[in-house]
């Protein structure tokens, strides 16, 4: 029967497996890329690995006693070993030679939507913001963020276990779900720009700040109760927008026009998706980014809210919304200032340069790379899908996805992305807490 023997072993093995997986990342990362988001996992790990190892190797008591205790010690060590698995299992689909491609580009998208602010911020003393998030590859129709205090749904029928929400709270980056449909048709990370803004909300921003803006607006109660749950939701697509203007309105309008009776229907986090589109367009009409290219979906789309009076209310109280939220200020920054915005970049003009340089091979850039290249590069893909779809010889999607996926990590920026923020001494204190949490959660007899 199990007994203090096997316990401490498998205290053991799981240590060997965590420094042994460790250091097979740091050789697979040769750029850095990922230096500060392993650097947490592993120090996290590590330390309530030691603070568990303490009562472990005190055992006392007869053979019934230690019988007892060595099934907590194991029970405490399987949950450590999922924590585990959830990120390893991110982290290793770049191994993999069908997902890497696809989870190369996305690097850059995410590091393109977050570098921006996080330089523009560290500059007005607001301090370094951490490692950006970490996107990995998941069969979903839609990306999805999660952030400090959001359970993965892998880890969420364990909700129940305190530690693993305090393990989730702690990491100082997020995870970005990937759609496995990006790697065949990788433009459409450009949804990332929405998945970034909430980082970036929670970063920067937070509940109370937008619970404030919607209440400052003054709408009636129901409208004002709606609005603020719906409000971190606006706010990434309003994040969205100044990351990739028209094109990220274009892109939400075909995930979600394809009902039309899904399109006017009440949702949860979000307003009706024919008002969230309005309310998006909104936000592209206050940051002054051309529309042309979905100018005739937003007159269809309002015409549908026109019809119904409900609808058109609720479209004029998000208007007023997201306006009040694209007026927020960080640390006395805009957020187009803190997003370097300029309209101009997203209008058909602005793009034709990538869409005429994307089928050439080899990717070279012949300047050194800026970090909007990525977001850019994406935009130009989604134009060329877009324009595609009539074309005499239809739409060359292979062509289009291989043209992006090389040309991602080709405009990647030199260096390392390792933090300059002191991950490790923070994570490590936090590891002490969540050993603690997890203690309490599997107590000893």
């Amino acid at each position: 029967m199990p007994g203090a023997w096997e316990t401490e072993a498998e205290w053991r093995r799981l240590t060997r497996e965590l420094t042994a997986w460790r250091d097979r990342r740091v050789r697979a990362d040769a750029l850095g890329q990922h230096r500060s988001q392993l650097e947490a996992v592993c120090t996290l790990l590590d330390r309530v690995l030691g603070e568990l190892r303490v009562p472990m190797a005190s055992m006392t008591g007869d053979d019934a006693a230690i019988l007892q205790q060595s099934r907590v010690h194991d029970r405490r060590l399987t949950w450590v070993r999922r924590l585990w698995d959830f990120f390893r299992d991110r982290f290793d689909q770049r191994d993999d030679p069908t997902l890497a491609p696809v989870l190369h580009g996305a690097d850059e998208v995410v590091w393109s939507c977050m570098r921006e602010p996080a330089l523009a911020l560290a500059a007005a003393g607001a301090g370094p913001a951490g490692p950006p998030p970490l996107p990995y590859v998941e069969p979903a129709l839609t990306p999805e963020v999660f952030p400090h205090g959001l359970v993965p749904g892998t880890l969420r029928r364990d909700i129940d276990a305190p530690f693993l929400r305090q393990a989730l709270d702690a990491l100082p980056f997020a995870v970005v779900r990937v759609p496995a449909s990006c790697v065949t048709a990788p433009w459409w990370l450009i949804h990332l720009g929405h998945e970034v803004g909430h980082v970036a909300d929670a970063q920067w921003i937070g509940y109370p700040t937008r619970t404030a803006v919607v209440e400052s607006v003054t709408l009636d109660a129901q409208a004002t109760a709606d609005w603020t749950r719906w409000s971190g939701e606006v706010f990434a697509d309003a994040y969205a927008a100044l990351m990739h203007g028209q094109w990220a309105l274009w892109a939400l309008a075909v995930a979600e026009t394809h009902d039309a009776t899904a399109l006017v229907q009440p949702r949860d986090t979000y307003p009706p998706p024919v008002v969230r589109l309005l309310v998006m367009a909104q936000a592209c009409a206050v940051l002054r980014t051309p529309t042309t290219d979905v100018a005739a979906d937003v007159a269809r789309w309002q015409t549908v809210v026109d019809s119904d009076p409900r609808l058109a209310a609720m479209t004029a109280d998000g208007r007023r919304v997201v306006e009040a939220l694209l007026q927020v200020t960080v640390r006395r920054l805009s957020l187009p200032a803190l997003a370097a915005w300029d309209p101009a970049s997203w209008d058909r003009a602005a793009l034709r340069p990538w869409v005429s340089t994307l089928p050439r091979r080899p990717a070279t850039p012949s300047a050194r790379p800026r970090r909007a290249w990525a977001r850019s590069l994406v935009a130009a893909s989604g134009l060329r899908r877009k324009d595609g779809e009539t074309a005499p010889t239809g739409l060359q999607g292979e062509a289009i996805a291989d043209d992006l996926l090389t040309w991602l990590p080709a405009v990647r920026e030199p260096g390392s992305r390792a933090s300059r923020d002191d991950v490790a001494g923070r994570v490590a204190a936090q590891g002490v807490t969540l050993a603690r949490d997890l203690m309490d959660a599997e107590p000893l007899p």
